[in-house]
């Protein structure tokens, strides 16, 4: 048996986060708990012992397959908004086209099947925000023409972070990637001033 408190090597690490992103693929974990986790195992000082508490409560890593996201998503409006948020499943590559409508996806919470994530948003007449925990890498490819691109998330994650691929954008509109809503962002900033 290895003792718990030698150091974990490359190879241990390497082998703990595919068996995260495994266990992410099959829906045992968000892609904001599989970001912290992956983050956890990223420390260099990180032991064989904590890598092993960091998997504990998943099923030993099965041979064939697992991943249970959709191949794709596409969905379209007209004069309306596309929202998910909470609890569901992202597919590998998605397309959200809107017109006079918003494009709000907030990954949070959501489970993924694989290390990336391609999102495709265009919107005419609205915006589009993207929201993500925290260890998660974004790359914004999107364009804003008559509007801004606004990265204030996801710039910065751990080696073997997810990571999602934003692109399409807006014409007069936003493109906006952020960790949290402005409500919460307010609730933080006033539970601060008044403790």
């Amino acid at each position: 048996m290895s003792d718990p408190q030698i150091r974990a090597s490359d190879a241990e690490r390497d082998a703990t986060i595919e068996r995260l992103r495994s266990a992410a693929g099959e829906g045992r974990l968000t892609l904001e708990e599989l970001a912290d986790r992956i983050e956890a195992v990223s420390d260099a000082k990180v032991t064989r012992g904590e890598l092993d508490a960091l998997s504990a409560d998943l099923p030993a890593p099965a041979g064939v397959g697992g991943a249970v996201a959709p191949p794709q998503t596409e969905a379209t409006s007209v004069f309306g908004d596309l929202r998910r948020d909470g609890r569901w499943v992202v597919p590998g590559r998605s397309r959200w086209r809107t017109v006079f409508g918003d494009v709000k996806l907030d990954l949070r919470e959501a489970r993924v099947g694989g290390e990336l994530v391609e999102v495709d948003a265009s919107t005419v007449f609205g915006d589009v925000e993207l929201l993500v925990p925290e260890g998660v890498l974004v790359e914004v490819r999107s364009r804003a023409f008559f509007g801004d691109v606004r990265q204030q998330a996801g710039g910065d994650a751990p080696p073997g972070a997810p990571r999602v691929v934003l692109t399409g954008g807006t014409v007069f509109g936003d493109v906006r990637v952020k960790e949290r809503r402005l409500s919460e962002r307010l609730a933080a900033w006033w539970k601060g001033r008044t403790a």
